[in-house]
């Protein structure tokens, strides 16, 4: 990577004449922002929002609960090692493999019989992160790593970690663990567990005001990470790039404020459980009114504040892998992206070059792409294409990514990067040959951003991790 410029500046030019120019039109922009917050708020026929008794009723209870239980048997049987092969056995932090009293102890206390005993909407189940949140395949912080022997595999990719939600995210409760420290929610993202101490129920009051504002009433962090002390001097939460919260006077006013901070909602949890709502101020550098301009200087100042950042499978210890980074850049602009690398395919209009060499892949993509809006797939990675460059004579793309490492064809070993970077796709990879390039992947889809495509959110049994 020392061979590689990490300096923003010199792949999104601020000289450039279009640096201050939308490379999403206003049309465009206001209509995945709609989407956006109908997929956190809405209450259409088809907004998928928690909060939505519709979505609800007719997707998650659509089998009156009996697909919830398969799917909770089915990851137990995932992690049970009973009868696995080698590459298949689920390792702890210990490098042992998990005994069966784990998976048992776990089962028990998941309480499978309570997904089917309650099929049906209850306005009590709605609630709203307090805090970030890891979202787990089961109720447990323990990790499941395959063998550290395999390439690829053990830390930091455990098994168990599916998402992360951010403070401020509507959720539905499907169900608690008996012991009470876990719940089952919905997310407009994900399906998963998490930490119940970071839950709290809602009402429609609070709904009415959280949620009832108009659509210039809300703020977004923009900025990697920031700590979230209430009015009262109370630490509530760290926020990452794209946590969405209310403004709580006027963009116009706050933005005029001397002292240069907005006033945000922010949710606490009271000794019930039951959701609060605190204020905050938050400097302009962190947070500002959602969603911000598509311009090459915002996308610019995200990645200034990402980039070199350590990879998180899964978000584990709340930091990006390749998808969840386009999804926080792209919430700043608005645009709702889904956790899965192959789903965000389906946010834009998408061609499939993988019947195409590598060569005729790269070409396609500098001819067709569009800078700054356009993701591209490769099976189980996906990345964002900036624009061309010129390397030894010759025009080649240049992509934006989280990633964790580069692989031989032969997938005996990985070149680790473990973190986000700018990088050219090349035909070979200079500094050692032996590595595939990300361009002769089996896979090689590409989509370009525009408006909304109405796409649904992937199964709740694939992993989003990746």
């Amino acid at each position: 990577m020392a061979n590689y410029d990490q300096e923003v500046d010199h792949w999104i030019d601020p000289a450039s004449a279009a640096y201050d120019s939308p490379f999403l039109s206003a049309a465009e922009q206001q209509a995945q922002w709609n989407a956006y917050l109908a997929r956190y708020f809405g209450t259409g026929e088809h907004d998928a929002s928690p909060w939505n008794p519709a979505y609800i009723a007719t997707r998650l209870y659509r089998q009156g609960g009996a697909d919830i239980v398969d799917l909770q048997l089915r990851r137990i049987g995932v992690y049970d090692n009973e009868g696995k092969s080698p590459q298949t056995i689920g390792y702890g932090q210990n490098y042992l493999p998990h005994p069966a009293r784990w998976i048992d102890d776990i089962e028990r206390n998941m309480n499978l019989q309570q997904f089917g005993q309650a099929p049906s909407y209850r306005p009590s189940a709605r609630a709203i992160a307090t805090d970030a949140l890891l979202v787990r395949e089961l109720p447990t912080m323990d990790p499941s790593f395959y063998s550290h022997a395999l390439a690829g595999q053990g830390y930091p990719f455990d098994n168990l970690q599916i998402s992360s939600v951010r403070p401020g995210t509507p959720l539905y409760v499907l169900g608690r663990s008996v012991d009470g420290a876990w719940d089952y929610v919905q997310t407009p993202d994900v399906q998963g567990w998490v930490r119940a101490s970071g839950v709290g129920s809602v009402d429609d009051a609070f709904i009415s005001a959280w949620a009832l504002r108009p659509s210039n009433g809300w703020g977004v962090v923009v900025t990697a990470s920031v700590g979230v002390n209430d009015t009262a001097g109370v630490f509530r939460f760290n926020a990452t790039t794209g946590t969405l919260l209310p403004l709580a006077r006027s963009a116009t006013a706050q933005a005029s404020a001397a002292a240069r901070l907005y006033t945000v909602l922010v949710p606490a949890r009271d000794a019930d459980g039951r959701a609060l709502i605190r204020e905050a101020q938050l400097p302009d550098a962190a947070v500002a009114p959602a969603p911000i301009a598509a311009t090459p200087r915002h996308l610019a100042s995200l990645i200034k504040s990402l980039i070199g950042r350590p990879y998180g499978w899964g978000n584990m210890n709340f930091y990006n892998d390749c998808s969840s980074e386009l999804q926080s850049i792209f919430a700043a602009f608005g645009v709702w992206l889904p956790r899965h690398s192959s789903a965000q395919m389906t946010a834009g209009d998408m061609t499939d070059l993988s019947s195409e060499s590598p060569a005729q892949r790269l070409d396609y993509l500098m001819a067709h792409g569009k800078p700054m809006r356009t993701l591209i797939y490769i099976g189980g990675h996906v990345m964002l294409y900036l624009g061309n460059t010129s390397r030894n004579g010759h025009t080649v793309p240049v992509v934006y990514q989280d990633i964790w490492g580069m692989r031989p064809a032969d997938n005996s070993r990985r070149a680790v990067i473990g973190g986000s970077v700018i990088f050219p796709l090349l035909l070979r990879v200079p500094e050692d040959p032996s590595l595939e390039s990300l361009a002769a992947t089996r896979i090689f889809q590409i989509t370009i951003l525009g408006m909304p495509s109405g796409a649904t959110p992937p199964p709740a049994e694939e992993n989003p991790a990746s």
